[in-house]
């Protein structure tokens, strides 16, 4: 399970493979699910948790699917229209542009919807990812994951007490999903409310133990107060995973434990490691002076 996220964040080049491979695969049950061939689906997205067992949003899918073919609820994964079958198909050419014109062209469409939002949201595109997953939730109330992708843009939004209402009602579709419990724990982190995100991630991480639930977890503590506790995980972290971001908390643990000479160090180590992160270099600086002080 941890190998490949191990791999994933040392070796780029294997991520990107992997990733590849994963999308491949997506698409494939996505066209299944269109077509309403909801076990031939499975079947992909059972490949893709063979690779990526911590894949949260695929694992919720499954649960999707699961929900939506034991009820007697006629399906929202069903085949809609031939504008969405071509814009797979213009996805899998990689003619992105065709893609997102014929999808645009069917909007009254929940699938169109769908994979708008979904498109713009991992452009960056935040208020028409909105409109679309808002207007997708419309169409098809039920489908759990437009309230996953609602919440990733409110917390992208920075409303972050937004996020946390719209995970809730995630939850009541996926009451056992880490992710959410994860990205509920980040929200927290960020509104200052350390005790819930304290919580949330304990819950996350009895369900699934992965490296990025780890990392926010050691985060939690630093933020908590917990110099001592948060510098031992960042540490058992910096083993396998050599990142800016556990080298500057490393850094900043040293720093409130007045261990000047190791901050240093590790905000070195930050520091090359960064796209020119002018806060680093700002604390770096405070610490050599207090270091030269001494």
């Amino acid at each position: 399970m941890k190998k490949l996220l191990l791999l994933s964040l040392i070796f780029p080049c294997i991520a990107v493979s992997a990733s590849e491979i994963t999308e491949d695969y997506l698409d494939i049950a996505t066209n299944y699910c269109i077509y309403g061939k909801y076990s031939d689906a499975s079947v992909y997205l059972d490949r893709i948790l063979q690779l990526e067992p911590n894949n949260a949003e695929v694992k919720d899918l499954k649960n999707t699917i699961s929900r939506v073919t034991s009820s007697s609820t006629k399906s929202y994964l069903s085949a809609t229209d031939k504008n969405i079958q071509q814009a797979m198909l213009y996805k899998k050419q990689g003619n992105i542009q065709k893609e997102i014109s014929t999808l645009s062209a069917s909007s009254e469409s929940f699938w169109s919807c769908y994979f708008l939002a979904e498109y713009y949201r991992k452009n960056n595109d935040l208020k028409n990812a909105m409109t679309y997953y808002q207007k997708a939730a419309s169409l098809k109330p039920n489908y759990s994951q437009t309230y996953l992708g609602i919440a990733q843009v409110q917390a992208a939004n920075k409303d972050y007490a937004g996020a946390i209402q719209t995970l809730n009602k995630y939850q009541t579709y996926n009451k056992e999903s880490d992710l959410a419990y994860a990205l509920k724990a980040e929200a927290n982190l960020n509104m200052n409310n350390i005790s819930e995100a304290e919580t949330n991630i304990k819950k996350a991480l009895e369900i699934e133990e992965n490296i990025t639930y780890l990392l926010l977890e050691a985060k939690i503590l630093y933020h908590k107060g917990s110099y001592n506790d948060a510098r031992d995980k960042f540490n058992l972290l910096s083993r396998n995973v050599q990142t800016s971001e556990v080298y500057k908390y490393l850094g900043l643990c040293d720093y409130a434990l007045n261990n000047y000479a190791s901050a240093l160090l590790n905000l070195d180590k930050a520091i090359i490691l960064s796209d020119d992160d002018k806060t680093l270099n700002s604390t770096y600086n405070e610490i050599k002076t207090k270091l030269d002080n001494q």
